[in-house]
């Protein structure tokens, strides 16, 4: 019984003492004034879209932040063009909404966009539209390792060839997708029957295998076991190690077969289609590289991460080019490459 009430006086001292540690903070005297974000990318090739909104404050639950009545002006080579429209695409399961423009970029072209919205300060942004990459050879092999706890272990690697201009400071963007036949299954016969289309989805492989990417992991990372780099929509790099020079990409995903049996590459049978795998090599403009590159770095296990998580370190700035607001208005061109993936990989 004494040990009970014992218990119970330590209680209610602790309660009150950390009862008198809570402190209201009111954050309202820091509310900043909204600004405009105006996010973009102008692709060489594609017409151009754009999202307008306003930044939001901690405090706000779930605001609509979509502006849909903003002025875009659009100016190509210091001209002024045209202003982009507000346009709503629906389909069965949802909309997408953004303003578009009627001009399709080419390589070379300075576009600026200028974004006007009653109650918000005027923002601008502008980039040029990079050249073209030109990709030269995409291989897909296969390579067999005795390793871990499978009776064999298989590395699928991904060659992407490419040349690189003799100019310094060129950014890219590599991204690999597979393409997979959609099939139906037979009701009554059980055949697995063609659709007639494929089903395309990136992938991430493990970029921490090719010295462009592997080159952002610090030592520390290393040694601490975080040398995997993310990058399920593709990562980018730029040419700091092979400048002007025609490269090889390898990039490489591990497989096991428990079984122990081959699976190296078969014979297509007569009632399947073959997989595909695509290449896509975007050249970037540094504005964005840069953009891209810190998203990259924040979905990133790292123990500067880690620090910034535990308040112990200064947290990666995202770019944003917009004067008078934030977002970025980024530049890419875009080449790519297809081949068939053999039966079995």
């Amino acid at each position: 019984m004494k040990c009970l009430m014992k218990h119970t006086i330590l209680f209610i001292l602790l309660s009150t003492i950390f009862s008198s540690c809570v402190k209201y903070v009111d954050l309202e005297h820091l509310r900043p004034d909204p600004k405009l974000v105006l996010n973009c990318v102008a692709q060489t090739g594609m017409p151009l879209t754009a999202t307008v909104s306003r930044t939001w404050f901690y405090t706000d639950e779930k605001p609509n932040i979509i502006i849909e009545d903003a002025k875009i002006s659009l100016y190509v080579n210091g001209q002024y063009r045209e202003d982009m429209t507000w346009s709503v695409e629906e389909s069965e399961y949802n909309s997408n909404s953004y303003y578009r423009a009627s001009y399709v970029p080419s390589e070379g072209d300075k576009i600026r966009l200028e974004v006007e919205k009653e109650g918000f300060k005027e923002v601008s942004a502008e980039c040029v539209l990079p050249v073209k990459p030109e990709l030269l050879k995409l291989e897909v092999v296969r390579e067999k390792y005795t390793g871990g706890y499978a009776h064999y272990a298989y590395r699928t690697i991904y060659k992407t060839t490419f040349k690189d201009s003799p100019q310094e400071g060129d950014c890219y963007l590599l991204c690999l997708a597979a393409g997979n036949p959609i099939y139906q299954t037979d009701i009554e016969t059980g055949e697995d029957i063609y659709m007639g289309t494929y089903s395309w989805r990136t992938f991430s492989p493990d970029y921490s295998y090719e010295p462009v990417f592997k080159n952002k992991i610090s030592v520390l990372d290393e040694l601490l076991g975080n040398d995997w780099l993310s990058g399920n929509g593709g990562r980018p790099f730029s040419d700091e190690l092979i400048n002007g020079l025609e490269y090889t990409l390898k990039l490489v995903i591990n497989s096991y077969n428990w079984s122990g049996s081959n699976t190296g590459a078969e014979e297509l049978p007569n009632n399947k289609k073959p997989r595909y795998i695509k290449v896509y090599l975007y050249a970037l403009s540094e504005s964005y590289y840069q953009y891209l590159m810190a998203l990259a770095e924040l979905a990133d296990l790292s123990l500067n991460n880690d620090l910034v998580d535990a308040g112990l370190a200064e947290p990666i700035r995202v770019l944003s080019n917009v004067v008078g607001g934030t977002g970025i208005l980024g530049a890419a061109s875009v080449d790519t490459l297809t081949v068939e993936v053999p039966y079995g990989y």
